[in-house]
C-alpha cells in the first residue's frame, strides 16, 4: 500500500498515514507504529529514498518512490494469476483492485475472476453452516452474523461478474 501511494507523489510519514485513513480505513488500519519501521525497511533495501526539500522543517521527511521500488510494485500489481491459484485473499484482491487502472482490464479480469472463485466457494461453506445453525434456535445470533456475510459475498459475486461481463459486450 505505502509504494503504490508513493506511485502518486512523494508523501511523509504522516501524509501516508492520513491517506491510509482516508482511502482504506474501511480494510485496514494503519497506526504510525507500522508505518514508520515499513519506511524505514523500504529505505534500507531501496525501494523508497529520501526527498531533499530544502527550506522545510529538517525533522520532516518525504519520501518518494525509487525507480527500484517502482518496478517491484508493477510486478507485483500485474503479476499474472497462475492457473492453479485457486484462491485469493480478500486483503490482497482489495489492495490489487486499488491500484489497478483501465490500462490493465486483462489482469482486471483475471484478478475479479479469481475473487468470483474463492467468493462462491466461501458461500458455499456458509450455506452449510447455516444450514446446521437452523435448527439451534439459541444460535440466532450466530444465524443472523452468517445471513449477513452470505448477503455481502452474493452482493460482491454480482457486481464482479457484472464488471467482468461489461468488457466482453
Amino acid at each position: 500500500m505505502i509504494l503504490g501511494l508513493l506511485t502518486r507523489t512523494p508523501m511523509t510519514g504522516y501524509d501516508i498515514k492520513q491517506t491510509f485513513d482516508k482511502e482504506k480505513a474501511e480494510f485496514w488500519t494503519a497506526p504510525f507504529s507500522q508505518i514508520y519501521p515499513e519506511l524505514n525497511r523500504m529505505l534500507k533495501t531501496n525501494l523508497i529514498s529520501l526527498l531533499e526539500i530544502p527550506e522545510e522543517n529538517s525533522r520532516k521527511k518525504t519520501y518518494q518512490i525509487t525507480t527500484n521500488g517502482q518496478k517491484f510494485f508493477k510486478e507485483w500489481l500485474l503479476q499474472p494469476l497462475a492457473p492453479n491459484v485457486l484462491e485469493i485473499s480478500n486483503d490482497d484482491f482489495i489492495l490489487r483492485l486499488h491500484f489497478l487502472g483501465k490500462e490493465h482490464k486483462d489482469t482486471l479480469n483475471q484478478l475479479l475472476n479469481l475473487r468470483c472463485r474463492t467468493l462462491k466457494v466461501e458461500i458455499a461453506q456458509l450455506e452449510l453452516e447455516l444450514a446446521e445453525v437452523v435448527h439451534h434456535p439459541e444460535q440466532l445470533g450466530r444465524e443472523l452474523i452468517i445471513e449477513k456475510e452470505l448477503s455481502n459475498k452474493k452482493i460482491d459475486v454480482k457486481l464482479w461478474n457484472k464488471e467482468i461481463t461489461r468488457d466482453q459486450h
